[in-house]
């Protein structure tokens, strides 16, 4: 383990080494529970382009088989997480970040919202844009915008982040007081994720960089001058050719990948399953001062 390594959250000394994967090293923080690669890797945005979220990344060991329509099975789940951020504000400006092609963003268009997004890939920003919704193309530490937003959201973003409490920074100037955060991301200490250990589905670096449990989201928020009004879990659904390509990534089986082949068509997109595993932590937090 590296000399004088600390916790890049709370600063903490007391740091165990966890695993080894894809040739990373990741540790955990004995004394927040933050899960982190170190050294963080220089370039991952380089991983989010075209291959990233279209079929081509059913042989690439990462991504989607198509992310607009693996993204479907979640439509009626951000609908309502819509409908209830609408009664938290009575603003209707929104920007999400790691927007993607925007499918997110076209639910929200579609009940009145303004919308706008980071995004840095490139093939992702420019579909998104071509929709109509106002996309800042690159790292949000290069976005300089004179507007508040209402409400900020962040679908599975925050584990790919290289400095997550830079971003906390930038988002809280773009929102006012009382302004609405909303953060999923993966929750290593959920009992899905003790289970299986370093063998856990979500640990794939470089794409996930931090991991993330509720006493370090906490701190990460609480330090930005958030309040956290909601955290919980959200449940989710996906096809079967999705479900097939995570268990391909997983376990490498050619089966797998075939079988997410297989039901890659518009007769079997019709299935999906709900999977409730817990391992994701969903949190709704507000702007309660400047730091």
């Amino acid at each position: 383990m590296p000399q004088d390594l600390r916790c890049p959250l709370c600063g903490a000394t007391k740091i165990k080494f966890f695993c080894e994967k894809n040739n990373y090293q990741l540790y955990t923080c004995s004394v927040c529970r933050l899960g982190f690669v170190w050294p963080i890797p220089a370039g991952t945005e380089k991983i989010y382009q075209e291959q990233y979220f279209k079929k081509s990344g059913v042989a690439a060991g990462f991504g989607y088989v198509d992310y607009e329509r693996d993204k479907e099975p979640m439509r009626q789940s951000f609908i309502r997480c819509l409908a209830e951020l609408e009664k938290l504000t009575p603003g209707r400006k929104i920007f999400d970040i790691g927007a993607a092609t925007g499918y997110f963003l076209d639910l929200a268009a579609e009940r009145g919202w303004q919308t706008a997004g980071a995004e840095i890939s490139s093939y992702a920003a420019e579909i998104a844009a071509l929709k109509g919704h106002n996309i800042f193309l690159g790292k949000l530490e290069n976005f300089i915008s004179k507007n508040n937003y209402d409400v900020v959201t962040m679908w599975d973003v925050l584990e790919h982040l290289d400095a997550p409490r830079e971003y906390l920074k930038i988002i809280t100037r773009l929102l006012p007081e009382n302004g609405i955060l909303l953060i999923n991301t993966i929750n290593k200490e959920s009992w899905w994720a003790r289970l299986w250990g370093k063998r856990w589905q979500a640990i794939i670096p470089p794409e996930h960089l931090f991991y993330w449990s509720p006493v370090s989201l906490k701190i990460l928020l609480e330090e930005q001058g958030f309040r956290i009004l909601f955290v919980g879990t959200i449940g989710k659904r996906f096809s079967l050719s999705y479900i097939f390509k995570i268990l391909a990534d997983w376990q490498n089986l050619k089966i797998w990948r075939k079988l997410s082949t297989f039901f890659d068509s518009k007769f079997w997109r019709v299935f999906c399953l709900p999977i409730r595993l817990g391992d994701n932590i969903f949190v709704v937090a507000k702007k309660i001062k400047e730091v």
